[in-house]
Protein backbone atom coordinates (compact mmCIF):
# COMPACT_ATOMS: atom_id res chain seq x y z
CA UNK A 1 0.00 0.00 0.00
CA UNK A 2 1.35 3.42 -0.95
CA UNK A 3 1.79 5.75 2.00
CA UNK A 4 0.74 9.38 2.01
CA UNK A 5 3.67 11.61 1.12
CA UNK A 6 4.46 13.49 4.32
CA UNK A 7 5.25 16.57 2.23
CA UNK A 8 1.70 16.61 0.98
CA UNK A 9 0.25 18.68 3.82
CA UNK A 10 -3.08 19.15 2.07
CA UNK A 11 -3.87 15.44 2.04
CA UNK A 12 -2.85 15.13 5.68
CA UNK A 13 -5.04 18.10 6.62
CA UNK A 14 -8.05 16.69 4.82
CA UNK A 15 -7.59 13.28 6.46
CA UNK A 16 -7.26 14.96 9.85
CA UNK A 17 -10.54 16.84 9.34
CA UNK A 18 -12.28 13.65 8.21
CA UNK A 19 -11.16 11.88 11.38
CA UNK A 20 -12.30 14.76 13.61
CA UNK A 21 -15.68 15.06 11.92
CA UNK A 22 -16.31 11.33 12.00
CA UNK A 23 -15.37 11.14 15.68
CA UNK A 24 -17.85 13.92 16.41
CA UNK A 25 -20.73 12.93 14.12
CA UNK A 26 -20.47 9.13 13.98
CA UNK A 27 -21.66 9.46 10.37
CA UNK A 28 -19.89 9.38 6.98
CA UNK A 29 -18.22 12.70 6.14
CA UNK A 30 -18.94 14.63 2.95
CA UNK A 31 -16.57 16.87 1.00
CA UNK A 32 -18.78 19.87 1.82
CA UNK A 33 -18.44 19.16 5.55
CA UNK A 34 -14.66 18.95 5.24
CA UNK A 35 -14.52 22.19 3.25
CA UNK A 36 -16.57 23.97 5.93
CA UNK A 37 -14.39 22.48 8.67
CA UNK A 38 -11.31 23.86 6.91
CA UNK A 39 -12.83 27.35 6.93
CA UNK A 40 -13.85 27.28 3.27
CA UNK A 41 -10.22 27.96 2.34
CA UNK A 42 -10.48 24.99 -0.01
CA UNK A 43 -13.38 24.33 -2.36
CA UNK A 44 -15.53 21.26 -1.90
CA UNK A 45 -14.50 20.17 -5.42
CA UNK A 46 -10.82 20.24 -4.44
CA UNK A 47 -11.62 18.37 -1.23
CA UNK A 48 -13.57 15.80 -3.23
CA UNK A 49 -10.54 15.17 -5.46
CA UNK A 50 -8.26 14.80 -2.44
CA UNK A 51 -10.74 12.41 -0.84
CA UNK A 52 -10.59 10.36 -4.02
CA UNK A 53 -6.80 10.14 -3.64
CA UNK A 54 -7.14 9.16 0.00
CA UNK A 55 -9.63 6.46 -0.91
CA UNK A 56 -7.24 5.12 -3.53
CA UNK A 57 -4.56 4.93 -0.86
CA UNK A 58 -6.94 2.98 1.44
CA UNK A 59 -7.03 5.69 4.12
CA UNK A 60 -10.76 6.33 3.79
CA UNK A 61 -13.63 4.34 2.37
CA UNK A 62 -17.23 4.81 1.26
CA UNK A 63 -19.46 2.56 3.38
CA UNK A 64 -22.26 2.62 0.80
CA UNK A 65 -23.18 4.36 -2.45
CA UNK A 66 -23.98 8.09 -2.24
CA UNK A 67 -22.57 8.27 1.30
CA UNK A 68 -19.64 10.27 2.55
CA UNK A 69 -16.35 8.72 3.60
CA UNK A 70 -15.10 7.22 6.85
CA UNK A 71 -11.50 6.51 7.93
CA UNK A 72 -10.15 2.98 7.53
CA UNK A 73 -7.84 1.22 9.98
CA UNK A 74 -4.92 2.49 7.87
CA UNK A 75 -6.27 6.03 7.91
CA UNK A 76 -6.52 6.03 11.69
CA UNK A 77 -3.00 4.56 11.93
CA UNK A 78 -1.52 7.30 9.75
CA UNK A 79 -3.38 9.97 11.72
CA UNK A 80 -2.23 8.59 15.11
CA UNK A 81 1.39 8.19 13.99
CA UNK A 82 1.42 11.85 12.99
CA UNK A 83 0.02 13.20 16.26
CA UNK A 84 1.58 10.86 18.80
CA UNK A 85 4.84 12.84 18.85
CA UNK A 86 2.95 16.10 19.27
CA UNK A 87 1.03 15.32 22.43
CA UNK A 88 -0.02 18.60 23.98
CA UNK A 89 -2.36 19.15 26.88
CA UNK A 90 -3.19 22.77 27.58
CA UNK A 91 -1.63 24.06 30.82
CA UNK A 92 -4.98 24.83 32.50
CA UNK A 93 -6.35 21.39 31.59
CA UNK A 94 -3.18 19.70 32.84
CA UNK A 95 -3.44 21.57 36.15
CA UNK A 96 -7.14 20.68 36.49
CA UNK A 97 -6.49 16.98 35.86
CA UNK A 98 -3.57 17.02 38.32
CA UNK A 99 -5.75 18.64 41.00
CA UNK A 100 -8.56 16.14 40.42
CA UNK A 101 -6.09 13.28 40.68
CA UNK A 102 -4.49 14.57 43.89
CA UNK A 103 -7.91 15.05 45.51
CA UNK A 104 -9.23 11.60 44.64
CA UNK A 105 -6.16 9.37 44.91
CA UNK A 106 -4.94 8.69 48.46
CA UNK A 107 -3.75 5.06 48.21
CA UNK A 108 -2.72 2.46 45.65
CA UNK A 109 -6.28 1.10 45.76
CA UNK A 110 -7.46 4.56 44.73
CA UNK A 111 -4.96 4.53 41.86
CA UNK A 112 -6.47 1.37 40.48
CA UNK A 113 -10.14 2.25 40.88
CA UNK A 114 -10.22 6.02 40.46
CA UNK A 115 -7.78 6.21 37.56
CA UNK A 116 -10.02 3.94 35.51
CA UNK A 117 -13.01 6.07 36.53
CA UNK A 118 -11.29 9.30 35.46
CA UNK A 119 -10.38 7.78 32.09
CA UNK A 120 -13.91 6.50 31.43
CA UNK A 121 -15.54 9.78 32.49
CA UNK A 122 -13.20 11.99 30.44
CA UNK A 123 -13.18 9.88 27.30
CA UNK A 124 -16.55 8.06 27.51
CA UNK A 125 -14.87 4.76 26.79
CA UNK A 126 -13.65 1.90 28.97
CA UNK A 127 -10.79 2.88 31.27
CA UNK A 128 -8.54 0.00 32.29
CA UNK A 129 -5.73 -0.22 34.85
CA UNK A 130 -3.35 -3.10 35.47
CA UNK A 131 -2.11 -3.66 39.03
CA UNK A 132 1.64 -3.80 39.56
CA UNK A 133 2.81 -7.41 39.28
CA UNK A 134 3.04 -9.07 42.67
CA UNK A 135 6.80 -9.38 42.17
CA UNK A 136 6.97 -5.56 42.21
CA UNK A 137 5.18 -5.21 45.55
CA UNK A 138 7.24 -4.42 48.64
CA UNK A 139 6.36 -6.06 51.94
CA UNK A 140 5.17 -3.96 54.85
CA UNK A 141 3.45 -6.72 56.79
CA UNK A 142 2.23 -10.30 56.30
CA UNK A 143 -0.53 -11.90 58.36
CA UNK A 144 -1.42 -15.60 58.17
CA UNK A 145 -4.84 -16.70 59.44
CA UNK A 146 -6.07 -20.29 59.78
CA UNK A 147 -9.43 -20.72 58.04
CA UNK A 148 -9.65 -24.52 58.13
CA UNK A 149 -7.28 -27.28 59.11
CA UNK A 150 -5.58 -27.15 55.69
CA UNK A 151 -6.55 -23.66 54.47
CA UNK A 152 -4.78 -20.38 55.23
CA UNK A 153 -5.68 -16.76 54.47
CA UNK A 154 -2.54 -14.75 53.69
CA UNK A 155 -3.08 -10.99 54.10
CA UNK A 156 -0.29 -9.04 52.42
CA UNK A 157 0.12 -5.33 53.19
CA UNK A 158 2.58 -3.51 50.91
CA UNK A 159 4.65 -0.38 51.48
CA UNK A 160 2.11 1.47 49.33
CA UNK A 161 -0.61 0.37 51.81
CA UNK A 162 -2.26 -1.94 49.30
CA UNK A 163 -3.96 -4.90 50.98
CA UNK A 164 -4.10 -8.15 49.01
CA UNK A 165 -5.69 -11.41 50.19
CA UNK A 166 -4.75 -14.92 49.10
CA UNK A 167 -6.48 -18.21 49.95
CA UNK A 168 -3.80 -20.90 50.21
CA UNK A 169 -4.65 -24.60 50.38
CA UNK A 170 -2.03 -26.81 52.00
CA UNK A 171 -1.37 -30.55 51.74
CA UNK A 172 -1.34 -31.04 55.54
CA UNK A 173 -2.99 -29.68 58.66
CA UNK A 174 -1.49 -26.57 60.19
CA UNK A 175 -1.63 -25.17 63.73
CA UNK A 176 -1.97 -21.50 64.70
CA UNK A 177 1.36 -21.66 66.55
CA UNK A 178 3.18 -22.64 63.36
CA UNK A 179 1.46 -19.85 61.41
CA UNK A 180 2.55 -17.30 64.02
CA UNK A 181 6.14 -18.54 63.80
CA UNK A 182 6.22 -18.19 60.01
CA UNK A 183 4.54 -14.76 60.17
CA UNK A 184 7.17 -13.49 62.61
CA UNK A 185 9.98 -14.97 60.52
CA UNK A 186 8.85 -13.20 57.32
CA UNK A 187 8.02 -9.84 58.94
CA UNK A 188 11.27 -9.74 60.94
CA UNK A 189 13.62 -10.66 58.11
CA UNK A 190 12.06 -9.25 54.95
CA UNK A 191 10.32 -5.95 55.68
CA UNK A 192 10.58 -3.44 52.76
CA UNK A 193 11.83 -6.12 50.33
CA UNK A 194 9.95 -7.03 47.16
CA UNK A 195 8.42 -10.48 46.92
CA UNK A 196 10.78 -11.68 44.21
CA UNK A 197 13.80 -10.87 46.38
CA UNK A 198 12.12 -12.44 49.43
CA UNK A 199 11.55 -15.62 47.44
CA UNK A 200 15.21 -15.69 46.31
CA UNK A 201 16.47 -15.10 49.85
CA UNK A 202 14.36 -17.84 51.41
CA UNK A 203 15.36 -20.24 48.63
CA UNK A 204 19.03 -19.50 49.31
CA UNK A 205 18.53 -20.03 53.05
CA UNK A 206 16.78 -23.36 52.49
CA UNK A 207 19.52 -24.52 50.11
CA UNK A 208 22.23 -23.55 52.61
CA UNK A 209 20.55 -25.31 55.52
CA UNK A 210 20.15 -28.47 53.41
CA UNK A 211 23.86 -28.42 52.54
CA UNK A 212 25.00 -27.73 56.10
CA UNK A 213 22.63 -29.88 58.16
CA UNK A 214 21.15 -32.22 55.60
CA UNK A 215 17.68 -30.81 56.25
CA UNK A 216 15.96 -27.46 55.94
CA UNK A 217 14.15 -25.48 58.63
CA UNK A 218 10.42 -26.24 58.74
CA UNK A 219 9.74 -22.54 59.27
CA UNK A 220 11.72 -21.49 56.20
CA UNK A 221 10.26 -24.29 54.12
CA UNK A 222 6.70 -23.30 55.06
CA UNK A 223 7.47 -19.61 54.41
CA UNK A 224 8.75 -20.61 50.97
CA UNK A 225 5.49 -22.42 50.25
CA UNK A 226 3.43 -19.37 51.29
CA UNK A 227 5.42 -16.91 49.15
CA UNK A 228 5.37 -19.30 46.18
CA UNK A 229 1.58 -19.55 46.43
CA UNK A 230 1.26 -15.77 46.48
CA UNK A 231 3.55 -15.43 43.45
CA UNK A 232 1.58 -18.06 41.54
CA UNK A 233 -1.79 -16.46 42.24
CA UNK A 234 -4.35 -16.33 39.43
CA UNK A 235 -4.36 -13.20 37.22
CA UNK A 236 -8.14 -12.74 37.53
CA UNK A 237 -7.82 -9.71 39.81
CA UNK A 238 -4.81 -8.15 38.09
CA UNK A 239 -6.85 -5.69 36.00
CA UNK A 240 -9.62 -3.28 36.89
CA UNK A 241 -11.89 -1.60 34.36
CA UNK A 242 -14.74 0.87 34.35
CA UNK A 243 -16.94 2.49 31.73
CA UNK A 244 -18.12 -0.48 29.71
CA UNK A 245 -21.55 1.19 29.57
CA UNK A 246 -20.06 4.11 27.60
CA UNK A 247 -18.38 1.62 25.30
CA UNK A 248 -21.44 -0.44 24.44
CA UNK A 249 -23.61 2.65 23.86
CA UNK A 250 -21.52 3.63 20.82
CA UNK A 251 -23.38 3.16 17.50
CA UNK A 252 -20.62 0.89 16.17
CA UNK A 253 -21.77 -1.80 18.60
CA UNK A 254 -25.48 -1.82 17.84
CA UNK A 255 -24.87 -5.23 16.30
CA UNK A 256 -25.69 -7.84 18.93
CA UNK A 257 -22.86 -10.18 17.94
CA UNK A 258 -20.25 -7.41 18.11
CA UNK A 259 -21.49 -6.29 21.52
CA UNK A 260 -21.59 -9.86 22.84
CA UNK A 261 -18.01 -10.53 21.72
CA UNK A 262 -16.77 -7.43 23.56
CA UNK A 263 -18.75 -8.25 26.69
CA UNK A 264 -17.23 -11.75 26.70
CA UNK A 265 -13.72 -10.28 26.62
CA UNK A 266 -14.39 -7.91 29.50
CA UNK A 267 -15.88 -10.79 31.48
CA UNK A 268 -12.59 -12.69 31.22
CA UNK A 269 -10.00 -10.71 33.17
CA UNK A 270 -7.25 -13.11 32.11
CA UNK A 271 -7.64 -11.94 28.49
CA UNK A 272 -7.55 -8.29 29.56
CA UNK A 273 -4.47 -8.98 31.70
CA UNK A 274 -2.76 -10.56 28.69
CA UNK A 275 -3.57 -7.51 26.54
CA UNK A 276 -2.12 -5.16 29.15
CA UNK A 277 0.95 -7.25 30.02
CA UNK A 278 2.23 -7.73 26.48
CA UNK A 279 3.82 -4.24 26.44
CA UNK A 280 4.76 -4.18 30.13
CA UNK A 281 8.46 -3.71 29.43
CA UNK A 282 7.75 -0.50 27.48
CA UNK A 283 7.18 2.73 29.43
CA UNK A 284 5.73 4.73 26.53
CA UNK A 285 2.41 4.79 24.69
CA UNK A 286 1.18 1.94 22.50
CA UNK A 287 -1.78 2.24 20.12
CA UNK A 288 -3.51 -0.73 18.47
CA UNK A 289 -6.15 0.02 15.86
CA UNK A 290 -8.76 -2.30 14.37
CA UNK A 291 -7.25 -5.53 13.06
CA UNK A 292 -3.97 -4.83 14.82
CA UNK A 293 -5.77 -6.00 17.96
CA UNK A 294 -6.07 -9.46 19.39
CA UNK A 295 -8.55 -11.01 20.08
CA UNK A 296 -10.77 -10.77 17.02
CA UNK A 297 -13.64 -9.25 19.04
CA UNK A 298 -11.54 -6.07 19.27
CA UNK A 299 -11.13 -5.67 15.50
CA UNK A 300 -13.62 -2.79 15.58
CA UNK A 301 -11.84 -1.17 18.52
CA UNK A 302 -8.77 0.86 19.35
CA UNK A 303 -6.64 0.19 22.42
CA UNK A 304 -4.32 2.86 23.83
CA UNK A 305 -2.05 2.02 26.76
CA UNK A 306 0.87 3.64 28.60
CA UNK A 307 3.19 2.30 31.27
CA UNK A 308 3.68 3.67 34.76
CA UNK A 309 6.79 3.13 36.82
CA UNK A 310 8.29 3.14 40.27
CA UNK A 311 11.95 4.03 40.79
CA UNK A 312 12.59 3.85 37.06
CA UNK A 313 11.08 0.40 36.49
CA UNK A 314 7.83 -0.03 34.56
CA UNK A 315 5.49 -2.06 36.78
CA UNK A 316 2.02 -1.63 35.26
CA UNK A 317 -0.06 -0.08 32.49
CA UNK A 318 -3.19 2.02 32.14
CA UNK A 319 -5.28 2.53 29.05
CA UNK A 320 -8.51 3.16 27.23
CA UNK A 321 -10.46 0.81 24.99
CA UNK A 322 -13.12 2.17 22.67
CA UNK A 323 -14.32 2.24 19.06
CA UNK A 324 -11.91 3.20 16.28
CA UNK A 325 -13.93 6.40 16.05
CA UNK A 326 -12.09 7.77 19.06
CA UNK A 327 -10.86 11.26 19.96
CA UNK A 328 -7.24 10.15 19.70
CA UNK A 329 -5.69 13.49 20.60
CA UNK A 330 -7.62 13.68 23.88
CA UNK A 331 -7.16 9.98 24.61
CA UNK A 332 -3.40 10.05 24.02
CA UNK A 333 -2.93 13.20 26.12
CA UNK A 334 -5.09 11.89 28.98
CA UNK A 335 -3.44 8.46 29.17
CA UNK A 336 0.04 9.99 28.93
CA UNK A 337 -0.68 12.54 31.68
CA UNK A 338 -2.26 9.99 34.04
CA UNK A 339 0.60 7.52 33.61
CA UNK A 340 3.01 10.24 34.79
CA UNK A 341 0.76 11.14 37.73
CA UNK A 342 0.53 7.47 38.82
CA UNK A 343 4.32 7.15 38.76
CA UNK A 344 4.69 10.21 41.00
CA UNK A 345 2.00 9.00 43.40
CA UNK A 346 3.58 5.56 43.79
CA UNK A 347 6.90 7.10 44.77
CA UNK A 348 5.09 9.39 47.24
CA UNK A 349 3.44 6.38 48.87
CA UNK A 350 6.78 4.58 49.20
CA UNK A 351 8.59 7.41 51.01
Amino acid sequence: MTAIDKKDQRRSQVLSHIVHLYVTQAAPVSSKSVARSMGDNVSSATVRNIMGDLEGLDYIEQPHTSAGRVPTDHGYRYYVDNIIDKLIMEKMEMERLTREYDERVKSINDIIQKTSNIISQRLHHAGIVMWPGVEDLYLKHLELLRLKSKTVLAVLVTTTNAVKNYIIKLDREIEKRELDTVTNYVNTNFEDQNLLKILDNINSTVDMSENQRGEDSNTERFALKIINNIMDTDLDNEVYWEGLNHFIEEPEFDNVNSARGILDIFADRKVLAKIMRKDLAYRGIKVYIGEENEPEAFHECSVITAGYDMYGRTIGRIGVIGPMRMDYSNALSTVSCLSNLISKKLEEFCR
